[in-house]
């Protein structure tokens, strides 16, 4: 699609405020016209009744020519000055534009089919230096998630629900020493067990008969050997 200008200093032109309203819709259809059939500002004789919707109007067609802005031929109107003093695109500028465009679009194709595919990263298979990525991912995904976990035998479920509890000197648990971003109750426990530490609750002579358990996720006590019961 090619779009017709009207200049800005036709505002105040003398020239085009001499023009009648009809005129000047003329001329507007006029440059609207020859840019959509890239004529250069050639309107044929048998298309002028489309300048205008209510068609051909000579009164018009003379007061654009006294004005200097089109000339008669024996076939046709040629808007004169289409590229200078009109200020419109050639056909043949138009055509080097497209013809660009379509390089343009090509070269963009070709990158694209040449650019192979990458298979997205696993995230289970990134490790932060500093043990972040669990800090984060799992304080949010395992927080609530209670015993059953990536533990399956009752012997491996006691040794770490010991080692989480009593040994809490980790935020991690013994199978995930640097963290994992996958759910982990025993995580989401060892981490419970390890700010409970960090924040003196022992030093400060915890007493779980006076103060209270100090309860992780599975109902195990941080500081005491409570451990909840098993139900027959």
């Amino acid at each position: 699609m090619v779009d017709a200008r009207l200049p800005a200093e036709w505002l105040g032109s003398i020239r085009i405020d001499n023009l009648s309203d009809r005129a000047f819709r003329v001329l507007a259809g006029a440059l609207m016209w020859c840019n959509g059939q890239g004529t250069d500002g050639a309107v044929p004789d048998r298309y002028t009744k489309y300048l205008h919707p209510d068609g051909d109007d000579p009164s018009a067609f003379d007061e654009l020519e006294r004005a200097g802005l089109w000339e008669r031929t024996p076939e046709r109107f040629q808007l004169k000055g289409w590229s200078i003093d009109l200020r419109q695109s050639t056909a043949e500028e138009v055509s080097r534009y497209r013809e660009a465009a379509r390089r343009r679009q090509k070269a963009y194709r070709d990158r694209q089919r040449r650019t192979p595919f990458v298979e997205p990263t696993d995230l289970s298979e990134t490790r932060s230096p500093t043990g972040d990525v669990t800090r984060d991912g799992t304080r949010h995904v395992t927080a609530d998630v209670g015993s059953g976990s990536l533990i399956d035998s009752p012997k491996e479920r006691a040794y770490e629900r010991h080692n989480v509890t009593h040994n809490a000197d980790s935020p991690y648990c013994p199978m995930h020493p640097v963290g994992t971003p996958l759910p982990c109750g025993a995580c989401a426990r060892a981490r419970t067990a390890f700010e409970a530490q960090q924040q003196g609750a022992r030093r400060r002579g915890w007493d779980c008969s006076i103060d209270g358990h100090k309860l992780v996720a599975d109902g195990s006590c941080a500081v005491c050997s409570l451990r909840p019961r098993r139900s027959a």
